[in-house]
């Protein structure tokens, strides 16, 4: 009983980053539903924080809103790829630096009623420059902010980044204190 099945599963598009299924679900009460799953690549997000207390921020344009938001440095999997490399390339190629202490704080699921993308979360401190390329279609401001001010921003609806917000949660007990 309570049993969900998958009956089946059609791949409707195929995309760089994501693919969409129709999926054909059998309930616990038998009977069957439709849904589309995005097939999403896991992915990290990474708070990065320097000896001044200042937490690194990145300024992009995203579709979704059409506009630019603060957000922290994230980005999906490449093929192969563990939940730490994967933050330690994103760190470089995103805001230039590396970083000696890549601490794991947490794991969440995005989207779970309609994506499998799972997002790992990491602190990193004891910053120093080691760039990579950006990627070729990203035009990306580092913004640098005060720990203090960041959770003012939080919560005067200035940082509205759902990955970011997530992070900066797990992040406060390895902050010390906020103000």
């Amino acid at each position: 009983m309570n049993e969900y099945n998958i009956l089946k599963r059609d791949t409707q598009y195929k995309g760089k980053i994501f693919d969409v299924e129709k999926v054909l679900l059998r309930l616990p009460d038998e009977r069957e539903v439709t849904y589309d799953l995005v097939l999403h690549q896991n992915a990290v997000t990474i708070l990065p924080i320097d000896t001044e207390r200042k937490i690194w921020f990145v300024r992009q344009y995203r579709l979704g809103i059409q506009r630019e938001i603060l957000e922290l440095p994230a980005g999906v999997f490449n093929d192969g790829e563990d939940p730490l490399t994967c933050a330690g390339r994103e760190l470089q190629e995103e805001i230039g630096m590396s970083a000696k202490i890549l601490r794991p704080i947490g794991e969440a699921v995005m989207s779970p009623g309609y994506a499998t993308e799972y997002m790992y979360y990491f602190l990193a401190s004891e910053l120093s420059s080691n760039p990579l390329p950006q990627d070729d279609d990203e035009f990306i401001e580092v913004v640098k902010i005060p720990l203090e001010k960041v959770y003012e921003m939080v919560y005067s609806g200035k940082i509205i980044d759902n990955k970011s917000l997530a992070a900066l949660l797990y992040a406060i007990p390895f902050l010390g204190p906020l103000q």
